[in-house]
């Protein structure tokens, strides 16, 4: 006689791995980031965090607009948040920080090489004092 308990144990268990391999997936897809710079202020600043897209331009190239996370070429250990401007026919990216007094960009160390590209901004977090989500889309951009 079946009270039912075995069903449920392999409900959960099969429920209980599935958000595992989930979690596994988000992790592996998605990074945290905190903005360190004022190169894309006021559309960013400094402590506000983001989510990105690690794995946005495996298919494909950023387009003009996008807010990206990228190597700086002149120190690939750093990171730094750009937005495209423009793409080269031979994929190299010109990028600019929106705020230009204060960005060290592609007008410094010349066209950016795809391979250096990281991901694609998504989300901002902004600080306590402002409203807490807004996809980046609407014309936002890490330190740089």
């Amino acid at each position: 006689m079946d009270d039912g308990k075995g069903g449920r144990f392999l409900l959960a268990t099969l429920f209980a791995s599935f958000c595992v391999a989930l979690a596994v997936t988000v992790r592996r897809r998605f990074s945290r980031f905190e903005v360190s710079g004022a190169s894309m202020s006021p559309t960013y600043n400094p402590g506000d965090w983001l989510i990105v897209d690690l794995r946005a331009f495996r298919g494909r190239l950023p387009r003009p607009g996008e807010v990206v996370i990228l190597r700086d070429p002149r120190a690939p250990k750093r990171q730094i948040m750009k937005r495209v401007s423009a793409v080269t026919l031979h994929g190299e990216l010109d990028v600019r920080g929106d705020n230009r007094a204060e960005s060290t960009d592609t007008r410094t160390f010349g066209p950016v090489e795809r391979s250096l590209l990281v991901g694609k901004v998504l989300w901002r977090f902004h600080k306590a004092n402002q409203p807490p989500l807004r996809p980046s889309g609407e014309g936002e951009g890490v330190g740089g």
